[in-house]
């Protein structure tokens, strides 16, 4: 199946003779490392230095994408794939030392796993309790959402504890998660290798700022269920069972991979009781560690932590829930992303046959971003890796474009930027004349 958008421009000597991208990759990599490096010296969480390297590492990944993308289904070499996921690597790496500016998650994810190591359940007090007091230390006051009980899952909450109990520090916390990145990035090369597709698109992701930065730099959680998803999406086809366990795990990693279970549950056919069965049994199995609480049942307890979350927090650089709270208040706004999903979700097992399950996982996901009442940038990880099967012009945009949530507190106009034109880019993909246009490009 062809999927690629072939950029025209770069693609050809005169003479017809294809015109080699090693030299523009490596210049373009080494542009990216530069920018990683003055990234990792950037002092303070926002200012002009920052948005400038941020944009100029954006700029430069546009750029090398085009490079990648503009050969078609001609298959890239293996030199030139290892040179890719080598430079990914590097680029991780050196913002790996980078201490966290723009977001606290991940004190949050070291408090967890240290109250954890210390014999406390994380769903049972809020950080802010004074049971704390005798172990709190001065780094903690970073500690987001203080008032609030543990809202990860129970499987995030377990990878909190056991690298806690490898690495003490917060910044070698992030170690786990670059792990689980390159993991994601090994996954992705297989599945383009096994469809036959050009295993150096690899690179949308791999060399992606918004991942190296909020992963490698931020320390956020997002490849871990990205990775459980991608495999359960993989195993949809035959393997019905590992599929659910891989979908049950990536919901219970993070909360927003639940939109994948009814995908899941719609492809397993015959065998839908024992598909049933691993939804149910494996989540409570992974559950147990925290199910008890001074001796009491605690499952509603942790259900009404995470809902209290939830509720907590506001709306946050939101595009459709935005619009709809405006007009129908908050809970309309619920129910009309509810409906969205709904018929998004139904659409996908309606062609639950014949579309490819990443097709339908991709379409899924990106709905969710679309309804979302919080678009934090990391979120936009949750798609990124299914971007680089279905490499689609207005998701390449808004992955170097939601750079701008970090500016909405003090310029709240700069939303604009962000949505116009991805609004725009996906009306021109869906108008009939757009689609015939998209079909000759990657023909």
């Amino acid at each position: 199946m062809r999927n690629t958008i072939r950029f025209r421009f770069w693609d050809r000597r005169p003479g017809g003779v294809p015109r080699s991208r090693w030299p523009i990759l490596i210049a373009l990599g080494v542009l990216l490392e530069a920018s990683f490096i003055l990234l990792g010296r950037t002092p303070g969480p926002s200012g002009i230095r920052l948005g400038v390297l941020l944009a100029a590492a954006s700029t430069f990944y546009l750029i090398a994408a085009a490079t990648v993308l503009r050969g078609g289904e001609r298959p890239g070499t293996r030199a030139r794939v290892r040179f890719i996921v080598l430079a990914a690597v590097v680029f991780r790496l050196t913002l790996l030392p980078l201490t966290p500016t723009l977001s606290h998650q991940l004190w949050r994810f070291h408090w967890d796993g240290e109250i954890q190591h210390d014999g406390f359940n994380p769903y049972q007090y809020a950080p802010g309790s004074t049971l704390y007091n005798p172990i709190r230390q001065a780094a903690d006051a970073q500690v987001p959402a203080v008032q609030e009980a543990a809202f990860h899952g129970p499987l995030a909450e377990l990878l909190f504890r056991w690298s806690y109990a490898w690495v003490k520090g917060v910044r070698a916390m992030k170690l786990l998660f670059v792990g689980c990145d390159l993991l994601l990035i090994w996954q992705l090369a297989r599945g383009l290798r096994a469809r036959q597709w050009p295993v150096e698109r690899v690179l949308l992701y791999a060399w992606s700022p918004l991942a190296v930065f909020e992963v490698a730099g931020n320390g956020h959680l997002e490849p871990a269920a990205a990775l459980l998803a991608l495999l359960a999406l993989y195993a949809l086809e035959r393997r019905p069972r590992w599929a659910a366990v891989a979908a049950a795990s990536a919901a219970l990693t993070q909360w927003y991979a639940a939109v994948l279970l009814p995908l899941v549950l719609g492809r397993a056919g015959r065998r839908w009781p024992s598909v049933v069965a691993w939804m149910v049994v494996w989540p409570a199995l992974l559950t147990l560690p925290y199910l008890f609480m001074n001796q009491h049942f605690a499952l509603k307890a942790m259900a009404a932590a995470v809902w209290a979350h939830a509720r907590a927090a506001g709306p946050f650089n939101a595009s459709v829930f935005a619009v709809a709270a405006a007009w129908f208040g908050r809970v309309g706004a619920t129910v009309v992303a509810v409906a969205v999903m709904a018929g998004v979700i139904g659409l996908a097992l309606a062609r639950r046959r014949a579309a490819d399950p990443l097709r339908s996982g991709f379409l899924i996901l990106s709905a969710l971003l679309l309804v979302m009442p919080q678009v934090y940038p990391w979120y936009v990880l949750w798609l990124l890796p299914l971007v680089v099967f279905w490499p689609e012009a207005p998701w390449l945009y808004f992955s170097v474009a939601v750079w701008i949530a970090y500016a909405l507190p003090r310029h709240p106009g700069w939303i604009w930027v962000e949505y116009v034109p991805l609004y725009g880019l996906l009306l021109w993909q869906a108008w009939p004349r757009g689609e015939r246009v998209r079909r000759r490009a990657v023909a």
